[in-house]
């Protein structure tokens, strides 16, 4: 009989609650047991700002789009129908680009446009060295703590980069009791980290030394922001999408934590 690769294994889903259930169901079908425990709130962003560039968008007014998340798409999306738009509004755009795959799968999902360029490695940076040189308006809707990387990338490539808030992201007060407790005595295994903000959210609410289990990062960047938290990765997604997180939950499920909240965490 083959056995589950995560059968047995709890494992912590610290998502915003709507973006959870994707990854749960993921886990489950590799027997494992989730614990859904969001340490991230999406909010809305600049709503006016957001709706006067889709606007302005579908009068020609932008080149280039480029979408770094699925919150980012859904918020574009949200705001096409409250300016009485749909996807037609990028007809005149040269080039959308998305930062991988899930970003892409969303823009279709909602907007049933496929992107003209979606970069190798799912990293913000990666999407500003993929884009060509150009000239013109660049709209960059985004969350309120995004880096300034892409921007930076896209300046020195001849574009004008413009920002808009899609949304904000928010902490709550704390974690639900049961994910607390199931992380402190050491009955949650496995901890799937999608993003710089959940690392830094998790260990606020948690602590940096708040757990035993093995936490997997979902790329560069989020395995960057954990090493400066002082938590260790036992795993790091390739692709950096869902398909690479839940394999990364795999590998480390398959490896013996290292020892417990001493060793990095």
């Amino acid at each position: 009989m083959t056995t589950a690769p995560l059968a047995g294994r709890r494992v912590l889903v610290p998502r915003a609650a709507r973006q959870a259930a994707a990854l749960s169901a993921r886990i489950r079908a590799l027997g494992g047991e989730p614990v859904e425990a969001p340490v991230l709130t999406i909010e809305p962003g600049d709503r006016p700002a957001l709706r006067a560039a889709v606007r302005d968008l579908a009068a020609g007014g932008y080149v280039l789009v480029c979408l770094t998340s699925p919150n980012g798409v859904d918020a574009v999306a949200e705001a096409l129908a409250d300016a009485g738009l749909d996807a037609r509004a990028f007809a005149a755009v040269e080039r959308v680009a998305c930062v991988g795959g899930g970003t892409a799968a969303r823009l279709w999902a909602r907007c049933r446009i496929r992107p003209d360029l979606v970069p190798s490695r799912a990293t913000t940076r990666a999407l500003g060295e993929a884009v060509p040189p150009g000239s013109g308006r660049a709209l960059l809707p985004r969350a309120d703590l995004a880096s300034p990387i892409l921007p930076e990338l896209l300046a020195a490539k001849g574009y004008a980069p413009v920002e808009v808030v899609a949304y904000r992201t928010g902490q709550p007060d704390a974690l639900p009791d049961g994910a607390l407790a199931g992380l402190r005595d050491g009955t949650i295994d496995l901890l799937a980290v999608a993003s710089p903000s959940t690392a830094r959210n998790l260990v606020a609410l948690a602590g940096p030394d708040g757990w035993t289990g093995q936490l997997v990062s979902i790329g560069p960047v989020t395995t960057a922001a954990c090493e400066e938290l002082g938590v260790a990765v036992a795993a790091e997604a390739d692709p950096h999408d869902l398909d690479g997180l839940v394999a990364a939950l795999v590998r480390a499920a398959a490896v013996p934590p290292p020892g417990g909240p001493s060793d990095g965490q």
